[in-house]
């Protein structure tokens, strides 16, 4: 289920926004709409959905997909990881980045458990 709550996470929330970056979306969450990132912003995007499609994917048989697994969880801590690193480097982060840091917090724990219970199973 955690995979499928990831999945979702990273097509819905992260994925389409950034795919389809335009001024009105950056307005929608409050954010600075800079040109010239653009090209990285969508690039982002089409990571975020091809992510969410695989963790979707391998929720149907986890036990097959350790690996997907063990890479979701590395996938939002980093992300846990590089948003702390912006708030040191910037001194402040706006309330939307910390809204995604407590979003991985979460889907790390909820990860984590999974990955627990599916090891323990397998054992």
């Amino acid at each position: 289920m955690s995979l499928i709550i990831g999945g979702v996470i990273e097509i819905v929330f992260r994925g389409i926004p950034a795919l389809v970056g335009t001024p009105g979306i950056a307005a929608i969450f409050g954010l600075e709409y800079l040109p010239g990132f653009i090209p990285y912003v969508h690039a982002f995007g089409a990571v975020m959905i091809t992510f969410g499609i695989m963790f979707l994917i391998a929720s149907k048989v986890p036990e097959r997909n350790v690996l997907v697994l063990n890479m979701a969880i590395l996938r939002f801590f980093l992300g846990i990881v590089a948003q702390l690193w912006t708030f040191v480097q910037m001194g402040e982060l706006h309330v939307f980045w910390w809204i995604h840091m407590i979003v991985d917090a979460i889907l790390v724990i909820l990860l984590l458990a999974s990955r627990t219970k599916m090891m323990e199973k397998l054992a």
